[in-house]
């Protein structure tokens, strides 16, 4: 019983220090690390939405959108229903939204260097990430309402947790991000 009240203080101490240190960093940095953080986790959420969308196929097996991302789980397609929702994924919009978050996740790469450099000029990769948040953000929302038209609304409470932790969140810490960006003119050296 001991070693478990000392593993739960352990956890308490270091989510504590974790804390501490997210503190610590300069707020714009902690802007942009948490939409660099949101970014990695639409991976998960834009294949929920692949899910979602290819269990109308009558076709077992899995849903890997993005091939080089770790840690993911892919479970099986289930048969739902006979609808042609798997349109979607099919369309050119999809088909643009996976490779500009392709593109998207290594435009990430410099644009973390670039918040370790102190007194760097970040406006050009700034922006392109501001812009590519963007783009990938109405691609997506466009692919859930074509899906949600599709679908009825028989499906809306599925769609659901994914628009609000996908594009809501997104557009609040972008918005976030630019607006930091542009109060405090972190970009001038």
């Amino acid at each position: 019983m001991a070693d478990v009240h000392e593993g739960i203080v352990a956890v308490i101490v270091l989510l504590y220090q974790l804390c501490l240190y997210v503190r610590a960093i300069i707020p714009i940095k902690r802007e942009a690390l948490m939409l660099v953080v949101h970014n990695i986790f639409m991976y998960y959420v834009i294949n929920r939405f692949k899910h979602l969308a290819q269990a109308s196929i009558n076709i077992f097996g899995p849903v890997n959108t993005f091939y080089y991302v770790p840690l993911v789980y892919e479970e099986p397609a289930t048969y739902i229903a006979h609808e042609d929702m798997h349109l979607v994924l099919k369309s050119s919009t999809w088909q643009f939204l996976e490779t500009l978050f392709r593109h998207h996740l290594a435009l990430l790469l410099p644009f973390l260097l670039a918040l370790l450099v102190p007194r760097c000029k970040l406006i050009y990769v700034s922006s392109l990430v501001i812009l590519s948040n963007l783009a990938l953000c109405l691609c997506f929302l466009y692919s859930m309402w074509k899906w949600l038209i599709l679908s009825g609304l028989s499906q809306v409470l599925y769609l659901l947790p994914m628009f609000c932790l996908g594009p809501v969140v997104q557009l609040l810490l972008m918005f976030r991000f630019t607006a930091h960006m542009l109060l405090n003119l972190w970009i001038v050296v």
